[in-house]
């Protein structure tokens, strides 16, 4: 799988829920700065558990590249469907790589990071977040076992080395 050597471009699905009137975020625009850019995001909310961060630029809205429009256009096409939306978004690190290495930023792009605040455990339910975690499996044998009689077994974190 190719990848990225910085922050990954993000496919953030959002889910509308109870606690929230709408996804949770905020967007923007800068006079000096093309693009529609992600504001304040409230903690918990389905932006902030789908990925999303402060001054993300928004590249697509549900499939479909925002460049050329403006605010209300982006705004429409989010609210175009009631209960959810996609934004593919790059922060600015992001854009500043693939605009130096001539290369479009597209939900397609082999090495897109995928969030969703979907299926995400509710108030009554613990909810750990691995996406941090480092997995190592033992030897190959007693993994196959473990994976047959105890699937969580055989997981066990280990220190991340940047």
């Amino acid at each position: 799988m190719a990848h990225c050597p910085i922050t990954a471009p993000r496919l953030c699905h959002m889910v509308k829920s109870e606690g929230y009137d709408g996804y949770g975020f905020n967007l923007y625009q800068e006079k000096s700065r093309p693009g529609q850019f992600i504001g304040k995001i409230e903690p918990g909310s389905p932006a902030d558990v789908a990925g999303l961060k402060e001054d993300d630029k928004i590249v697509e809205v549900n499939g479909v590249n925002i460049a050329q429009e403006n605010h209300k256009q982006v705004v429409g096409r989010i609210k175009a469907i009631s209960s959810e939306t996609t934004l593919l978004v790059a922060d600015q690190e992001c854009e500043d790589y693939h605009t130096e290495q001539g290369i479009v930023i597209k939900s397609s792009l082999p090495y897109v990071e995928h969030n969703s605040s979907e299926g995400f455990a509710s108030d009554d339910e613990d909810f750990i977040d691995t996406s941090l975690q480092i997995v190592s499996l033992d030897d190959e044998e007693e993994t196959n076992e473990k994976v047959n009689n105890s699937p969580k077994e055989h997981l066990k974190p280990v220190e991340r080395q940047d």
